[in-house]
């Protein structure tokens, strides 16, 4: 009955240190990046003292003193050495993990909350290296409970994690403070529990490729499959179809049973080929999953994640020695970790390259379209331990009792996790004689000193009576981001639907939401040719109040760079909006539908801009006449402001137009309200 309930104490003690250590990594991964990037921003401020106030504005010397904290939490799992040896070690540090996890949601994205989640996710690896010294078969359930648990949370939070907001913080400090108590009896019951005489405990190692596998199966967990957003864009479907299939799917491996199963499918291939075969599956998924669209590319990459999960079972060999390598793998890890995510970075970046000497310019932007190669590259990774332990199959089956709790508990989570996403779409009800339409460039969440506030951004939108919003620059699950769907948490929020439309990678992209009272037709997009950033064009045509058809087309044009060849790059422009205008003609020959094409057209108004001028010769610019200083919508270092976003019209009835700041996002919001047959007599 003791060493029953200390294997309770340690599972529950695991769960939640797991659940910990995902929710610091994401969090620190997207703080850290604002912070760098707004450091960089200040120090090319003509003016700092200017800065006074400014949301997102931070002390560069602060920044430095997370990025060494950052440097030091990286090698902190070479104190296994230390922890691994003392009875109580791994309750030690599941405490340390309690508390630093309190920080980020009492602090927020301050230097404490940093440093609080910095001290949480090193202490996480710390423990995870730990534990897999003392207790090996506890590492795979510690990822499976936490990514699992992390899930379960976004869900809630409609793909936010609402864990680190101040309304959290009682809810956190109790289960930090759980945490601390489970550690307290998991390391009293460990104490006083005899151990077999006849068998010395089991010993565990992360070592060799074993520590290749756990930074290529953290990148592929992080960054692509664990979450049901970042799952479905891949594969474009909702995300919310696939929730409950996605969370099954992770937490299935705990049931002994599809462990066992697992183990005599591998077990009827050969001992050179079965690692092989393992790998080469996993990859056709991750290949069907994102070369495909639709319910089998969800299909696919829902069973990559339940295989990418059981492998986690392969990260920890048994260990016979007396050197351990464990604390210097699980630094290996992490380093790894780092690299494929700033891989994976680069597939969205490439663009904004600039500036760095050659050949290693050139090479970081072909990362473009390399997003599969990244992928694959981690799952080969992922896979050699079972490619090269011939001899080593490390699931097991377990009772049948324990295989019946699990199964329980796996389908309560997929239940609740389909509940949890469930879409809310309540009535609307709002004037049926006009519309209003804006834009925004959402610039990934961020403002111009890369402060993020979701929150106040969907307040402002709904302040102005927005009906149909096209938004650029909208991402949907990148860790930059916080793993945030912004397009599914806006429309949630402001009770619109929404049309994505992804041209990077799946995870970024355009977006088109609209009121329910607006009848979806017909909807569609194209990728735009160019050599800067991947553009494309969205298209979407609805049905107003006045039962008339509106087309709307929401696009970004390629960002012309300082420095670079100014007559490509205006050539790379031209040629997008002769291929928007193009498909433009293609679902309106005749030029006679009401037509709104809004977006980020990156050019200044006015007869030096050949693109403005072309735009003009067909629609109308509403802010034409406008002051210049009332119309920007870019804000700029050092003061600068432009006006790049615009809304044109064609058969179109205008009734008002403004321009709306927007703090949280470099770019301010174009409104205008448009009037309907009803009110125009048509």
């Amino acid at each position: 009955m003791i060493r029953y309930r200390r294997d309770i104490f340690r599972l529950q003690e695991a769960a939640l240190v797991g659940l910990f250590f995902v929710q610091a990594i994401r969090f620190c991964y997207g703080t850290l990046y604002a912070h760098i990037a707004s450091a960089a921003l200040v120090s090319v401020t003509a003016d700092p003292s200017s800065l006074a106030g400014i949301p997102g504005v931070v002390d560069p010397t602060q920044v430095q003193i997370e990025l060494i904290c950052a440097g030091v939490a990286l090698f902190a799992p070479l104190l296994t050495i230390l922890f691994g040896r003392l009875w109580f070690g791994p309750a030690l540090v599941a405490i340390v993990v309690a508390v630093g996890r309190v920080f980020i949601t009492a602090n927020g994205t301050t230097s404490i909350g940093v440093i609080g989640g910095i001290v949480a996710a090193g202490a996480g690896a710390l423990y995870i290296a730990t534990i897999a010294v003392r207790r090996p078969a506890m590492v795979p359930f510690c990822l499976v409970l936490g990514f699992a648990g992390d899930q379960m949370l976004r869900l809630y939070g409609n793909t936010a994690d609402i864990s680190i907001t101040p309304q959290f913080l009682p809810i956190q400090t109790v289960l930090s403070l759980a945490l601390f108590i489970i550690a307290a009896l998991s390391a009293i019951f460990e104490r006083i529990t005899p151990e077999p005489t006849d068998t010395p405990p089991a010993r565990g190692e992360i070592s060799g490729w074993g520590a290749f596998a756990l930074g290529g199966l953290l990148y592929i967990e992080f960054a692509v499959l664990a979450l049901p957003n970042t799952l479905a864009h891949r594969a474009r479907v909702d995300y919310i179809t696939v929730a409950p299939w996605l969370m099954v799917s992770t937490l299935l491996p705990l049931v002994a049973e599809v462990r066992e199963w697992a183990r005599r499918f591998l077990g009827m291939f050969d001992g050179q080929f079965r690692g092989w075969v393992w790998f080469l599956m996993i990859g056709l998924l991750l290949v069907i999953g994102y070369r495909f669209n639709g319910p089998i590319a969800a299909f696919a990459l829902v069973f990559a994640q339940l295989m990418v999960s059981l492998s986690l079972w392969w990260i920890v060999q048994p260990s016979d020695t007396r050197r351990n390598f464990t604390a210097p793998g699980m630094v290996f890890s992490l380093m790894l970790f780092l690299l494929l995510t700033g891989a994976d970075f680069f597939t969205f970046e490439y663009a904004f390259v600039r500036n760095v000497p050659e050949p290693f310019g050139a090479a970081l932007r072909a990362f473009r379209g390399l997003g599969l190669v990244v992928v694959l590259f981690a799952t080969l990774l992922a896979g050699m331990p079972a490619i090269l332990a011939r001899k080593r199959l490390p699931w097991r089956g377990g009772r049948v009792t324990e295989s019946l709790i699990a199964l329980a508990f796996v389908i309560m989570a997929g239940v609740l996790a389909g509940s949890l996403s469930r879409p809310i779409i309540a009535d609307d009800t709002g004037p049926t004689d006009q519309l209003r339409v804006a834009t925004l460039n959402l610039y990934g969440g961020y403002s111009l000193y890369f402060d993020t506030n979701l929150p106040e951004i969907e307040r402002q939108i709904r302040a102005n009576g927005v009906d149909v919003l096209l938004l650029q620059e909208i991402e949907t699950g990148r860790l930059t981001s916080y793993s945030v769907d912004q397009a599914a948490w806006l429309a949630r929020q402001l009770n619109m639907q929404v049309k994505y439309f992804p041209t990077n990678e799946g995870l970024q992209g355009l977006a088109v939401l609209f009121k329910p009272r607006l009848t979806l037709l017909e909807s569609g997009d194209r990728l735009l040719s160019g050599t800067s950033k991947q553009t494309g064009v969205q298209f979407v045509r609805l049905r107003a109040p006045d039962q008339a058809e509106l087309l709307i087309y929401n696009t970004q044009l390629s960002l012309p760079f300082s420095g670079g060849d100014t007559a490509a790059q205006e050539q790379d422009q031209t040629q997008q909006l002769q291929e928007i205008f193009a498909y433009m003609s293609q679902n309106d020959p005749q030029l006679t539908s009401r037509t709104l094409v809004g977006g980020t057209f990156n050019t200044r108004p006015g007869p030096g801009s050949d693109i403005y001028e072309y735009m003009k010769n067909s629609f109308t610019d509403p802010f034409e006449d406008m002051q210049t200083e009332k119309a920007v919508t870019l804000r700029l270092a050092n003061g600068g402001a432009e006006r790049v976003d615009y809304l044109w019209l064609r058969q179109i009835t205008l009734r008002q137009r403004g321009v709306v700041p927007i703090p949280q996002s470099r770019h301010n919001m174009a409104v205008i309200e448009i009037g309907l047959l009803q009110s125009t007599g048509g």
